[in-house]
This record gives C-alpha cells, structure tokens and sequence, in this order.
C-alpha cells in the first residue's frame, strides 16, 4: 500500500470517528478545573491528558508564565541564529542540569527532530528504526532520502534483528543509527535499555537516537526522563524529549553528549535558523518547571501519580479488563479488537462522564484497535473507579451487542486465553433470534451446482465448474503458494432463502502485490536471495484469479446486516485456523458508502483495486467493417495501423489443447508476460492450472502463429489469450508473448482484437478484458471500471515496511536505484 492510500485509509478512519463524536472534538470551558472538561454541553473527566503530572494548574508556573507576558508581550519574534529572549539562556542552563548533558531547546519535539537529525545523519550512514517510533521522528528521518540515506525498519524491539542488521551494514557505512521511543505512544512499553547499551557497547559504529517525550518528569531524580533515569548520557547517543507533556509548559529539547556536536545542530538545523522561537508565555512556565524537577518537590508529585498508576491496573484486575500497556506507565490500552467496539465503549463512557481515547490504525493494526486512556497526578481513586466500573459495564454490553466473545479478543491480540475468574459473558441471542442459519463447506462439490450458480455464477469465473478447477489446479503442487485452502459460504433465512453466499481462499501471497511496480522490483530484487522475504499467508474472499465481486448479498433482505456478522465471525473463524497476516475482502462496489462503514467497524479498511476493462453491452455485428464503423475518429486511426496491417501476418487458431508440450509452450509464453509484469505482483500460476484449463471444455485458447515463410517461427505460437466463455461473460484472464516479435507484429493488440472478435462471434455481449494495459483496451470500446478492496492487516510492520522507501545509491557501479529497506 502507497503512502497516499494510506492517508486515504487514515482518513477515513478519522473521519468515522469524528462523525461518532469520538474525535476531533473542542471543550466548551472558558475556565478548567483541574481534570474536568465540557463536550456537547456535557462536563466530563478528562481521561486523555499527557500532562502526566498536572502541573499545568501550578500557581508558580502559571504566575511565571503571566510574568513573561508582562515583560515581554506575547511574542518575540525573532530567528534563535540572531537573537534570543533572556529566558533561553536561564532553561537551557537549568537542562543541562537536569540531564547533566548539552542541552538545545526546540519550539517542538518534532521540529527538534527536523533540526537534528539531517544534520547529525550523513549520507554514508544507515537509520534503523523501530517500526513503532514515533512519527515525528520518522518525519525528520523522511528528509534523508534526499542525501540517499540507507534506511530500515526493525521489527518493535526486536534486539537479536538489530543486532544482525549491525552486523551486515557496519563494513558499508560509516555510522548505524538507531531511532527508537523511550516509551511508546500506544501500549507504554520501553526500549530495552539494557540491551540496547550493551550494543553500543559492542559496536562502535551504532550510535543511539531516542524520544522520550512520555518519559519525561515521570522518572529520575530530577525528572529526566525514563531514559536519563535508567542510564547514564552514552557518548554516541541523542536523547529527544518533550516539554508539552508533563513537563507542562510547551517546546521541546534535544540532550546532546557534548557542546559541539549541540552547537552544530544549533547552527546548521534548518528549524533553529529558519522558525521562530517558543513564545514568553511558555518560556517563562518552562523555567518555573525546571525549578521543580531540581528541587525535591518533584519526587512528590511523582509518588502521587505511581499511586494512580497502581491502583488503575489493581482497578482493571479486578473487572478482568485486558491492558495492553505497561502497567508502570501512565498510558493504558484495553484491548477490543474492533473498532466498532472502541467506538460504542468511548461513546457511552463519554455519556456516563469519562472522556477517553482511540487506539486504532496506523498507529495500531486495525484489529488490534483499543481504547487509550492516559492517568494523572489530578485523578482520584473515586474517578478511577468510577472509570473502570463502567467501562466494565459497558464492555459486556458491547461484546454481547456485536456477538463477540473475549476469546476472539484474546486470539486477536495473540494472547492466550485463560477465562477470568467471576467474568460472565452477555451472549446476544439476537443474530440467533434472527433464524439465519451459516452453512460452510470445504469443496464447491459439497454445493448443488444449480444452487450455487443461481447466486454468483452468473458473475465471470466464479461459476461451480470454474471453481472445481482452480480447486484441481491449486493443490498437490510441489511449491507451497501454488497450494490454496478453499470456504464456501452460504447464509439463508429461516425459509431457507440465501442472503449471503462467497468463497475464500487462503493462501502464501506477496505483501507487494498491490504495491507500486516500482517497489514490486525493488522487493523481487531482495527475493532473489531470500524467496520468502515479504510474503505471508493471506486469506482471501475470492481468490487470486478471478475477478469481480466475489459476495453475493441480497440488500433487499432486512437480515443483511445479520449475515455480515455471521460472515465476520466465520471470517475470524477462519483468521484463527489458518494465521493470516492479511485477509482481503475484494472486489466490491468503490462507491458503498453503507458498506465502507460495516467494514470500517469491523476492522477492515479500504483501498482501491487496479482499474478493470470491459466491454458492456456491445452491439452485434457481423464483419470487420461493422466493428471498424463503431470506433471513434481516433480509434479507427488506432485499428488500421496496429490491427489491420500486420492482420495478414496471422495465422489466427482457437484451440483447446489436447497435447501436454502444446500446454507447456503456452505456459512458456504466459511466463514472458508474468516475469515482465510488476503492477499486480503475484506469485506465477503453476503449470498444474494450464493442464486442468486445456481439459476444460468452459475454457479456450485464441492462439497467434506468424504467417510467413519463416519455418522457425511459423511452427510456434507467438501470442495466445486463454479465454473463459461464462454463463454471461466472455473473459480474457491470461495473455501470453513472444516479446521479441512483439514490436514487429503487435502480436498483444492483435490478441484485444481477436479476443473482442471471438466473443462476438460466440455471441455475447459483455467481455471482461481484466486488470492492467487500460489504454489499450480501450481503443476496442473498453471501459474502465474501478471496484475496491477491504483489507485487514495483523500487523503494520509489512504495510510500514513498503511505505518507507529510500532513494539509495549504488557506489559499486555509481547507478541510482530505489530499493525496498525493511527487516
């Protein structure tokens, strides 16, 4: 998935949840007391604060804060490179204490980020990130790709890959940086510290870059932070930090080991020259709160909020809630799964007073979506009760609403399941009470063919017989991706009506295959020494070769809504038994809003399928003239000099194939096109499926032979489309190419050509023409179609991984090329 799909996604994601009242909200308060806040006219407790200590209400911090306004107005606009105001000079000297390093504050975190790292990072260096860093950071790390950077990313705090990346890069590089959080946004949990140093102190060329803006005032002795706190300054080490969270006032800070590499930055970092300064306000609260930490009264505050912290995760044991977070965090994250879940529980806990966040996808997989709730010094263990009581509450509400059980939440964070003592389940009889009644099968010979074709055999390629191929084709092969699982679904009413009918295959797949081409060769580039690299399990509604919408659901019913929660379950039934790390739902109607929101819910985003050519409802017609009149101006240009001119070249023959070594020179062609092809990024269709085609009677072969007086070429087909003739559609899948007379002949426009003369004279109406070469096709009267996909994703990391791309250049032979940098 491309970055600017997954902006779409994120989007829309955003958008739901603003639409729920859940996101993007505005407090109504002219005045705050302390942990409370107004929302639709409601006062609520605010349980989403990343001012971890409550500072913020302090009267010496506010009076500092008003005192520099007093003195200095509201702003001083001027570049730090010219000109500072006198409260610079006081907090940086109070930092260097308070982290006993060099310390450069930032007007934010992010823009400290910007500052340092294009500067401290050259282009002879390699970025290793955790997958899970913070944005901010991989932001700053994204400029890099300008100086041709080397950049990875590494699986969440996974040590024993670092250090084999450590290893394959220190001969190439002249540093390694590695680009961690101190702790993490989402679950709370920290870099392993202890092994990280132990690298560091192993490896001479790593160097350590960490964010520890959650981290920050909550730890140490001075408040310096989880990291200062658990480790001394490491001389090829950055510490990041943020003075906008507990620190309670605004700006960021970069700690440095030593002056110069500070001054450096200071001087050379695009934002300490080109943006304006923190404002007074927060200049003058940010020394008021550098006081504190270097006086004792910090440890007091600290204590309060450990105390918090304790009693909100003896609070969740006691109501059997799973946190996902590190339970001596201020950050805690309740494990629901769906995201239609996390939005009923956040909106019912925001009626009954509790303000709450949204733990979901991209900084999370979407089914790993949670509910995120931050505890401060302000809290009280009456609130903290009264919080998790409800919640309580209203989980068991919402599992037994969406039929859901808390094994299936457990199976979907991979965590084994041991039932709770005293948690009783609220099952929902109402998809019971409805009748509907889920039948699967494992074969499409378990299904009445009549019965089966009646619902989704009418649509090209998904009719009983072609399904009994692909299940003859795809299994008992030598390579493990050419062998599928296949499930059948039917859902029928109480009178035995159908209202939902599919099938799904599971499978090994690329991760890239909708990827950019670009990025598709990037990554085969990598499989020629690693085979597996980026390829999962993949549970698909459909399969890899057929095409269209792959569910039949009748809108008509009242209970359509029911049977796709029976299909969400039988879908997570099937998630559990085969371990996908994707499962794709494809290729439905791009413009269903109704249904973009049921699959948003249940944990599926949206992503848009490659356009698809056909030909609808084309007219008879009884010679080449005829046809040759429908075509534009244009068009008609278009088919005398790449059809007509080279037609009499052709000996053109429809074939099924009875002869094996006729279905491997078939198969060899197929191959040409399959290893030059990069914009949908299979696995090649093994030759088992070809054999079972040539068997097929549904199946046929429009072949091209040169007709000349060229004996060698004369005798071997130089370009062949297998078709399927359809109960309504004629279908052209699969095109074969001798490429090396290809640019002579126009042997694949010659193909269009007779593919659209073949359904014609077959008599039918309406041609599928497939995915890719849209342009072409439609110089034959095709149109493009395009249909999207619902996809759900186990984990980010491969989604993450082909997103980060990195322009690198190759010193060995000086050419630039883009490659694919993930672990």
């Amino acid at each position: 998935m491309s970055k600017n799909k997954i902006i779409q996604t994120v989007n829309e994601i955003a958008n739901l949840a603003k639409s729920k009242g859940i996101a993007h909200l505005n407090t109504q308060d002219k005045k705050l007391k302390k942990n409370y806040i107004t929302l639709n006219n409601k006062k609520v407790i605010n349980f989403g604060s990343c001012s971890y200590l409550g500072l913020e209400f302090e009267t010496d911090i506010k009076e500092a804060a008003k005192a520099a306004i007093d003195n200095y107005g509201t702003q001083f606009s001027s570049s730090r490179a010219y000109l500072s105001p006198i409260f610079y000079q006081s907090l940086e000297k109070k930092l260097n204490e308070i982290f006993e390093g060099h310390v450069m504050v930032a007007p934010t975190t992010t823009l400290g980020h910007i500052a340092t790292i294009p500067v401290i990072v050259d282009k002879n260096d390699a970025v290793i990130m955790d997958h899970q860093v913070h944005n901010s950071v991989q932001t700053a790390v994204g400029i890099l790709k300008s100086k041709n950077v080397h950049i990875e990313l590494l699986r969440h705090n996974r040590m024993d890959l670092l250090e084999q990346r450590i290893q394959y890069l220190r001969d190439k590089h002249e540093k390694i940086w590695y680009m961690a959080d101190g702790i993490y946004s989402m679950y709370g949990d920290p870099t392993p510290l202890d092994d990280v140093y132990a690298l560091l102190d192993t490896y001479e060329k790593l160097h350590f870059y960490v964010d520890d803006a959650h981290g920050m005032s909550c730890y140490g002795d001075k408040g310096q932070g989880y990291v200062l706190s658990e480790k001394k300054m490491h001389q090829r080490m950055i510490v990041a930090t943020s003075l906008n969270k507990a620190f309670a006032s605004g700006g960021g800070a970069i700690i440095f080991p030593d002056e110069a590499q500070m001054q450096l930055v200071k001087n050379c970092g695009g934002p300490m020259i080109t943006s304006g300064p923190m404002q007074p306000s927060a200049l003058g609260a940010a020394n008021a709160v550098a006081d504190i930490h270097l006086s004792g009264k910090i440890k007091e505050y600290q204590e309060q909020l450990e105390d918090n912290i304790r009693y909100t995760s003896l609070m969740l044991k006691k109501h059997n809630l799973l946190n996902m977070a590190h339970d001596k965090t201020p950050i805690f994250f309740i494990a629901v799964s769906l995201p239609i879940i996390a939005h009923k529980l956040i909106q019912r806990l925001k009626e009954d007073g509790f303000f709450m966040n949204l733990g979901i996808f991209p900084a999370v997989p979407i089914k790993n979506t949670g509910v995120r709730f931050t505890i401060t010094r302000l809290h009280t263990f009456k609130q903290i009760e009264s919080m998790v009581g409800r919640m309580a509450f209203h989980f068991k509400e919402v599992l037994a609403e969406e039929n859901v059980q808390l094994i299936d939440i457990y199976k979907a964070f991979r965590i084994k399941y041991n039932p709770p003592v005293n948690f009783v389940e609220k099952l929902d009889s109402r998809v019971n009470k409805s009748g509907l009644i889920l039948r699967a099968y494992k074969s499409i010979s378990d299904i009445s063919s009549e019965k089966w074709d009646k619902l989704l055999g009418v649509r090209n390629g998904l009719d009983a017989n072609n399904l009994a191929l692909l299940e003859a084709s795809f299994s008992n092969n030598q390579l493990a991706h050419q062998n599928w699982n296949f499930d059948y679904v039917i859902i029928e009413d109480q009178k035995g009506n159908p209202v939902l009918a599919t099938f799904f295959t599971e499978t090994l797949s690329k991760d890239d295959m909708l990827a950019d081409k670009q990025i598709s060769y990037d990554v085969e580039v990598m499989r020629e020494k690693n085979p597996n690299y980026m390829v999962s399990k993949t549970l698909y509604m459909g399969s890899q070769v057929t095409e269209g919408n792959h569910l039949y659901l009748d809108r008509a019913s009242k209970e359509w809504p029911q049977a796709m929660k029976l299909l969400f379950q039988k879908i997570n039934e099937l998630q559990q038994q085969y371990g996908p790390a994707n499962t794709i739902i494809r290729d439905l109607d791009n413009n269903d809003e109704e249904m973009d929101k049921v699959m948003m819910n249940n944990g599926f985003f949206k992503m848009e399928m490659p356009e698809n050519s056909r030909i609808n409802d084309m007219p008879e017609w009884e010679t080449e003239e005829d046809f040759y009149a429908t075509l534009s101006k244009k068009k008609k240009g278009h088919f005398r000099r790449n059809i007509l001119r080279t037609a009499d070249s052709f000996d053109v023959r429809v074939e099924t194939i009875s002869d094996e070594k006729m279905v491997e020179k078939y198969y060899d062609l197929y191959l040409n096109v399959k290893h030059r092809s990069l914009e949908i990024n299979t696995f090649a269709l093994p030759l088992s499926y070809f054999k079972q085609i040539a068997k097929n009677e549904h199946w046929e072969i429009i072949a091209l032979y040169i007709n000349d007086s060229d004996e060698a070429t004369t005798n071997e087909p130089v370009g062949m489309g297998l078709c399927y003739k359809g109960k309504t559609d004629y279908a052209f899948p699969i095109v074969g190419l001798n490429y090396e007379l290809n640019k002579t002949y126009n042997c694949y426009r010659q193909i269009l050509w007779q593919v659209v003369k073949r359904a014609n004279e077959l008599g039918y109406q309406n041609i599928n023409m497939g995915f890719t070469s849209t342009m072409e096709k439609r110089h034959f009267g095709a149109k493009v179609f395009s249909s999207c996909a619902y996809m759900q994703i186990n984990d980010n990391y491969e989604l993450e991984a082909l997103a980060t791309m990195s322009t690198t250049k190759n010193r060995e032979d000086g050419v630039n090329q883009r490659r694919v940098l993930s672990i």
